[in-house]
């Protein structure tokens, strides 16, 4: 069983038949990750259609004849797509170093490999706000720019974490992470082709 068609990951038939819970937690997480993205892509191909198709444009919020979006749906399909897409990915590197019997610190590293930004917005944001956890790692404008509204559209999709803030007190200067741009749609259409390559994007 194929799991990882990109770095041609597989499980061998005894592990198919041990890991049986494991594999149904992959095949609902799919479903899941496979409904958020076309929802959202729906609302996408909506707002393209809307300015046409030469016109590139960037916004947060809801400018003026863009009000039908529901801006809460979209910043919750994010955080729902992330801690979902990291479980996801997660324990298919978890399968792997066990089928190969390889360290487990490994995990993480694929993890970080497949995901990047992603992973690191869901630690900062999607799973629990950077405002709330208080790692020393996260600086003050990390942390307020965790709790503003995280979503914007630039050009054909929503893109978390769609500015970098500045944030200055007295002589004391922060700028949040810039390493947490990324697209629902276009993330899932990378993860299709690793993971699920015959399932039609359409």
């Amino acid at each position: 069983m194929i799991i990882d068609h990109i770095d041609e990951l597989e499980l061998s038939r005894e592990a198919e038949a041990k890991y049986g819970n494991e594999l149904i937690s992959l095949a609902y997480l799919s479903e899941g990750l496979w409904f958020l993205y076309h929802n959202l892509r729906r609302i996408e191909e909506k707002v393209v259609d809307v300015l046409g198709n030469d016109v590139q444009c960037s916004f947060i919020g809801s400018p003026p004849g863009f009000e039908w979006i529901p801006q809460g749906l979209v910043a919750c399909s994010f955080h729902w797509y992330a801690v979902s897409a990291c479980n996801y990915v997660r324990l298919v590197g978890w399968l792997a170093c066990r089928e190969s019997q390889t360290e487990v610190d490994k995990v993480d590293k694929y993890v970080k490999r497949v995901l990047g930004p992603v992973k690191t917005w869901r630690n900062k944001v999607g799973a629990h706000f950077a405002q709330t956890t208080r790692h020393n790692e996260d600086n003050d404008a990390t942390r307020f720019a965790s709790v503003m509204f995280p979503v914007g559209f630039d050009d054909d999709a929503f893109y978390a974490q769609p500015f970098t803030l500045v944030l200055g007190r007295a002589d004391k200067k922060s700028t949040s992470r810039n390493d947490m741009r990324w697209s629902l749609t276009h993330t899932h259409r990378a993860l299709a082709a690793r993971y699920w390559p015959d399932v039609s994007l359409t």
